[in-house]
């Protein structure tokens, strides 16, 4: 499409004539227009000037998921993301906001698609956030979202004795949670995987069977999880020997305050001193179960046990009655 424009110079005696030649894309007014003026005197000299003028499609950004309101524990990373577009090929550039109150006030170095909120702390909790998204030639804001801070829940983990043990006498640990209705995850020695089968907020009836260092992982309705204080079950030092059942059929166990690791030699003797059962075994921890199996060929009667270190100290002797059914 072109354009002719007439009329008179300042000049005495000169005339112009202005032509526009306008290069359009479709019918939106966008593209390029080069605008040519031709200027003739009177003499009918003419010379010719032009420019161009360049139309930008308007690329007003599109917003099409706007930021959602964000749920997580203090100490939790969080997000804010908008999806938008503005056009093939047209910019868009993005500007994060918060609300301080009063004014929404730009976050340094926010500005990309996802806001991220990383180790947030509960003086965050209620804060607002928005988008400004720039196109071309236009500015859209996007709706404001709030991010809520759940506070971690307060877990105690507590023995109901104190969890130094002899072998016939047990100990129960309790959690107590704060909120209350969640989940309970029990560990023994910094294991990564939960002890099966504890699942509440005792464990009861622990042993010198149980001997170890438990934790216990709560998670609250909120999904906020925190982890309790460590309680280490152990054994008493004590010089006896503990054999039993006793009577028995001849099967029985035996435990003494032993060290983690150490060599123990079980002897046992019948009543006329013949020997008639002896096994080393190694031991783990404190009052580590030793199992002697005497046989079905066992005759009923008294019987005495002995064990003895690996240096060959007698750690103690005891009478033990065999009564077969």
């Amino acid at each position: 499409m072109t354009g002719a424009t007439t009329g008179a110079s300042p000049l005495t005696g000169i005339n112009y004539l202005g032509t526009q030649a306008f290069g359009l894309t479709g019918t939106t007014g966008q593209g390029i227009t080069t605008v040519t003026y031709t200027v003739k005197d009177a003499a009918g000299n003419t010379t010719t000037c032009s420019y161009t003028v360049t139309v930008n499609d308007a690329s007003i950004p599109v917003i099409s998921g706007q930021p959602t309101n964000q749920f997580v524990c203090v100490g939790s990373n969080g997000a804010f993301s908008v999806t938008a577009t503005a056009g093939a090929g047209n910019p868009l550039t993005y500007q994060w906001q918060g609300w301080n109150g009063s004014a929404w006030v730009n976050i340094a170095g926010a500005t990309n698609a996802t806001l991220p909120l990383n180790a947030v702390t509960f003086s965050m909790n209620t804060n607002s956030y928005r988008v400004i998204l720039t196109g071309r030639c236009s500015v859209v804001t996007s709706g404001f979202a709030t991010l809520y801070v759940n506070r971690l829940p307060t877990v105690v983990l507590a023995a109901s004795r104190i969890p130094i043990l002899l072998p016939t006498e047990s100990v129960n640990l309790v959690v107590t949670a704060d909120p209350a209705g969640g989940t309970y995850q029990w560990y023994l020695n910094g294991s990564a995987t939960p002890i099966p089968g504890v699942t509440g907020a005792t464990y009861a009836g622990l042993t010198v069977d149980n001997i170890g260092t438990y934790t216990v992982k709560y998670t609250d309705l909120n999904g906020c999880v925190s982890t309790t204080n460590a309680i280490t079950v152990s054994g008493a030092p004590s010089g006896n020997l503990y054999v039993y059942p006793n009577p028995n059929f001849g099967q029985f166990s035996v435990r003494f305050f032993n060290q983690a690791g150490e060599s123990a030699t079980i002897t046992v003797y019948d009543a006329k001193g013949a020997r008639v059962f002896q096994r080393q075994m190694v031991t783990t921890t404190a009052y580590t179960k030793l199992d002697v199996e005497l046989g079905p060929t066992t005759n009923s009667g008294v019987y005495l046990v002995e064990v003895l270190n690996s240096t060959g100290k007698v750690m103690g002797s005891k009478r033990v009655i065999v009564r077969h059914p």
